[in-house]
């Protein structure tokens, strides 16, 4: 905002001195018709002029802003993939567990595929553009996996898979209690 009201200055300081400069010309008699026309060509020639390397500077730092965002998520991708490489062996462990699962609950390929996209957060609109089918249809089919699974919804789908996962082994503080032990789910 400060670069702005700088910039005005600039503009209004270039506009005083092409007026004077035109006032202090002796060629031609002056005006005011003259003066007038000659101030608004001089104005609109400073805010051309302002606006122009305003407007250049203003791209610098969005260039710059942008190859800083770039440059965060190239680092970003590069962790994500490090991470992914280093928990490999574990994820395909739980997408073998995750779908042994969906077995157990006798989901069909299609039910399967529409609550693996929910476990990863995807609206049912984003799983209707995805499968190329209406949201109707992914609604019935989630309501046919919750009771399949004898769940009541996708929090309670995504908790089955991640609690045990997101706690420590031994115990767990509870709110209100001390301590309480983990429930083995096995």
């Amino acid at each position: 905002m400060r670069r702005i009201w700088i910039f005005s200055g600039i503009a209004a300081a270039l506009f005083v001195g092409l007026g004077l400069i035109e006032a202090m010309d002796a060629d031609h008699p002056l005006t005011v018709g003259g003066l007038a026309l000659d101030m608004i060509e001089k104005g609109l020639l400073a805010s051309a002029v302002v606006a122009t390397a305003y407007v250049a500077l203003e791209g610098r730092d969005m260039r710059r802003d942008r190859n800083l965002l770039l440059n965060d998520l190239a680092r970003a991708r590069a962790d994500g993939d490090r991470w992914r490489e280093a928990a490999k062996v574990h994820l395909d462990g739980l997408g073998r567990a995750i779908q042994d699962q969906f077995d157990k609950w006798a989901l069909t390929q299609g039910e399967a595929d529409i609550a693996v996209l929910m476990l990863k957060g995807l609206s049912h609109k984003e799983i209707a553009r995805l499968r190329v089918t209406s949201e109707a249809t992914v609604r019935q089919q989630a309501t046919s996996i919750y009771r399949k699974c004898g769940l009541a919804s996708r929090a309670e789908l995504a908790a089955f898979f991640l609690e045990d996962l997101l706690a420590p082994r031994n115990e767990v503080p509870v709110r209100g209690q001390q301590k309480m032990a983990l429930v083995d789910r096995s």
